[in-house]
């Protein structure tokens, strides 16, 4: 391959990279974080109040219909499971999305009681900024962003294989570690980036379809289906028998699951979820988890069901199915991209990939500085960095290590403030953009060097905090900070031993950059010599 060709390639893959990697660090990071979205929403509870709730699902769901002259339109009734010891049926207020959210449980002496509000879950808050790469805008506004983002990151990753192919061979597993900074980072880089290629091709594909899905269906509606897109679903929609509108005549929660189990050997409801109620076209969605086959959302796939008949009337969301090979492409977008496929082996996977994907595009950035930094010592024989590199290395710094603090503070701070009914989004958000800015200003104020020092060792700290809650609760439980649910759940050994592994990381980086302060890119700017004098090497 001509040189010249080689560096047009590498020109595309950087500035690609350096367009595209800030927001792809925070996707990539706390997409990691969300592959234990259950996990570190019940972590962060402050542990189960309806302990003594009564199991039976059926006389739950019948006690609610019958204390409501006019029943909500859709509710949904959770079985009980890890961290859930018993079942609960919530709903909005007027059926309304945007309406307050209330949860019932069916006492020991069969009456209804309210569970306190819920303070929203934080395992939602890490995959909003997830979707939403950590920008502060309406998912709405964000996601659209993020799918262009993917398609440019598909644009690096062709033009860093072509780049990358001419040495593939020789150091595709070279780690060198030297006193070459631009040769460790570079190093690092490829073999991160080669050895997830498969994973990073997949996430590019997905995010852009995820991303631009309103486009794309706008499309498909202007340009394939002149008639619009609503005409056409509606069309696809299975014909079937009106449903009785009184929900007494409809079967008992235990019935439709025991069909649903019998329509999908291997499939294990965790919730339903009744739509329509009241209307002839009534349905209860059945949300059930099948680890043998893609499923259409992170954790569960879903059948639909007559709430009358127990009749599967549309398996387009049911694992192992799909009413058509378009439904069964979609599911394996979705799947793919979730990881909701191999149970935990599968997510612990995607979670790694996940966290070295946001290792990928750190190096990227800093062998961009690296390489503009010598380039232009070369050229001018000036040891100070010039003012764009410094403020590229600013950015990179600040918004990395600020983005990984900020995740963390915003989950412990969700824990110790849950038990006093103060958490939520709002604070979520507060918590994780008032230390990213922090992050970023004290880059700027401080150098990239100077600032990564103490920004390394405060995200580690931050991290450190998540095990340290669960030690302090354990140890001297708290109404502030509980111990969620005992025994231990296995799922909180996930969410503690992750954040300690990222911790243990960030710390000996922290103590790697204060060993050596005047080394490599992240360094603050070495002091202009008099006009005249050599610089040295």
């Amino acid at each position: 391959m001509r040189v010249e060709t080689l560096r047009r390639y590498l020109v595309v893959h950087t500035w690609t990279g350096i367009l595209s990697g800030l927001l792809l660090f925070v996707a990539f990071y706390a997409g990691g974080l969300s592959m234990f979205e259950p996990e570190i929403t019940r972590w962060a509870q402050a542990g189960p109040s309806h302990a003594d709730a009564n199991p039976d699902a059926d006389a739950l769901v019948a006690g609610f219909l019958a204390g409501q002259p006019t029943p909500p339109r859709s509710f949904q009734v959770v079985f009980a499971g890890e961290g859930n010891p018993a079942p609960f049926l919530r709903y909005r207020e007027g059926g309304r999305r945007d309406g307050a959210e209330h949860r019932v449980v069916l006492d020991a002496d069969g009456g209804l009681r309210s569970l306190d509000d819920p303070p929203g879950e934080v395992g939602d808050f890490v995959d909003r900024i997830h979707r939403k790469g950590g920008l502060p805008l309406p998912l709405e506004y964000a996601e659209p962003i993020i799918g262009v983002v993917a398609l440019v990151y598909a644009l690096a990753l062709v033009s860093g294989v072509i780049v990358l192919l001419p040495s593939l061979v020789r150091d595709l597993f070279a780690l060198r570690i030297t006193r070459n900074i631009k040769r460790n980072w570079l190093d690092l880089h490829n073999l991160v980036g080669i050895t997830g290629l498969p994973f990073h091709i997949v996430m590019a594909l997905t995010a852009a379809v995820f991303g631009l899905h309103d486009w794309i269906y706008d499309a498909q509606g202007a340009l394939v289906h002149p008639e619009g897109m609503r005409p056409v679903i509606a069309a696809s929609a299975p014909q079937r028998d009106p449903v009785p509108t009184d929900p007494s005549a409809w079967l008992p929660p235990s019935r439709i699951v025991a069909a649903a189990r019998e329509a999908s050997p291997g499939f294990e409801p965790v919730a339903l979820e009744y739509r329509g109620v009241g209307t002839p076209g009534a349905a209860v969605h059945v949300a059930g988890t099948d680890d043998a086959h893609f499923k259409r959302s992170a954790r569960v796939g879903y059948a639909l069901m007559d709430p009358a008949s127990g009749e599967v009337f549309r398996r387009t969301y049911l694992p192992g199915y799909g009413d058509s090979r378009w439904a069964r492409a979609l599911t394996s977008f979705f799947a793919l991209h979730f990881g909701s496929y191999g149970g935990t082996p599968v997510r612990i996977l995607y979670a790694v990939l996940g966290l070295l994907g946001a290792v990928l595009f750190y190096t990227g950035n800093m062998l961009w500085i690296e390489s503009r930094t010598r380039r232009i010592r070369t050229a001018t024989g000036m040891p100070e960095q010039p003012l764009h590199v410094r403020r590229v290395a600013a950015l990179n710094v600040g918004v990395c290590l600020g983005s990984i603090a900020g995740l963390s503070m915003a989950i412990v701070a969700w824990r110790w403030l849950d038990g006093a009914g103060m958490a939520g989004d709002v604070l979520g958000n507060a918590v994780f953009f008032a230390v990213l800015v922090a992050a970023v200003v004290r880059a700027f104020r401080r150098g990239a060097a100077q600032a990564a020092i103490g920004l390394l060792g405060f995200a580690a700290l931050a991290c450190a905090l998540v095990p340290l809650t669960s030690l302090v609760a354990g140890v001297i439980p708290h109404h502030w900070a509980p111990v969620v649910a005992k025994p231990y759940l296995p799922g909180f050994v996930f969410v503690d031993v992750l954040f300690t592994m990222i911790a243990s990381v960030l710390a000996f980086l922290a103590l790697r950059a204060r060993r050596r302060p005047r080394r490599g890119v992240a360094l603050p700017a070495s002091p202009v010599l008099p006009p005249g004098q050599a610089s040295r090497p």
